[in-house]
């Protein structure tokens, strides 16, 4: 990282969207490493930088880099101005489809904000401009795997379990027939959340999903930020009576701290919880995984 700040500073003015895309990668590896303090400080030299000078995609992608940072560390209204302006500027690319990718990721986040800051109307608002009316969206996503709407999934069920009204979790709930299990990021927090919609009518099948969470986000080739984001849904599901031997889990929750040793507190509150487990488990969830990681 140290060699990369070097070059950065010397070819700005030979390559600045080189830079901009190099620097945008530091600040996501700084980001799954819970260190978000250095991921704002990789997009620090382009916060006053004009757009035409890293082009306007790129100077859109920092904008929206620089909400999330905010996000994770809790500052709600710096992260809509970000996002805010991110979006004003993919509005404004001349490809309809750059246009479209851009808008709907950073407008994920913000709903993501709206959802955990915002009052409900602004919140259910901020997800429709993403998914599309809750009804439709509903029908739509609960029964597919298609990799283009697997954030879109994911941010319905985030509602749905955490601000969602109860006619729109039955209505889910109505299509559990046609559910279907995806592979990879976040396909574990989706199943997470089908158990938190079930948990209080049908709680063995809930804490069998939320330990399915676990076993996706510890497949093969997952980072340690998925590997963090499945123990927590381990020790969900420990919570609601599946077991999970001490040892076990106690060996999971070290290679965390040797991996991620930024993230010691929110390993810390994991210890807490599977010691004495009991409470709202989205309340672990704001604990251990900020913003869009849970």
């Amino acid at each position: 990282m140290a060699e990369m700040e070097t070059l950065a500073e010397r070819l700005l003015d030979e390559d600045a969207p080189l830079m901009a895309w190099a620097d945008l990668h530091l600040a996501v590896n700084a980001t799954n490493r819970y260190d978000f303090d250095l991921a704002s400080r990789c997009l620090a030299r382009w916060r006053d930088i004009p757009p035409a000078v890293p082009g306007l995609r790129y100077w859109g992608q920092m904008a929206s880099s620089l909400g999330q940072h905010a996000a994770f560390t809790g500052q709600a209204e710096a992260a809509r101005e970000h996002f805010q302006r991110a979006l004003a500027a993919f509005g404004r690319l001349s490809e309809p489809s750059a246009q479209a990718r851009e808008s709907a990721q950073t407008g994920n986040y913000l709903a993501i904000v709206e959802m955990d800051h915002g009052d409900v109307e602004a919140a259910r608002a901020a997800v429709e401009r993403v998914i599309g009316p809750l009804p439709e969206a509903i029908r739509r996503l609960a029964g597919t795997v298609k990799d283009e709407y697997k954030y879109q999934h994911h941010l319905l069920l985030r509602w749905l379990a955490l601000r969602g009204a109860a006619t729109e979790r039955a209505a889910y709930l109505e299509r559990r027939a046609h559910w279907q299990v995806g592979v990879g990021h976040p396909w574990p927090l989706i199943q997470l959340y089908r158990g938190m919609l079930l948990h209080g009518d049908d709680p063995a099948v809930a804490a069998g999903l939320a330990e399915q969470a676990w076993e996706l986000a510890s497949a093969p080739g997952q980072g340690p930020t998925v590997r963090l984001i499945g123990v927590c849904c381990r020790v969900i599901a420990a919570a609601w009576g599946r077991p999970w031997v001490a040892a076990e889990a106690e060996t999971e929750l070290t290679e965390l701290e040797t991996r991620l040793p930024m993230a010691g507190e929110r390993i810390a509150a994991l210890r807490g919880w599977r010691a004495a487990p009991g409470g709202d488990p989205r309340t672990l969830l704001e604990a251990v995984l900020p913003f869009n990681f849970h």
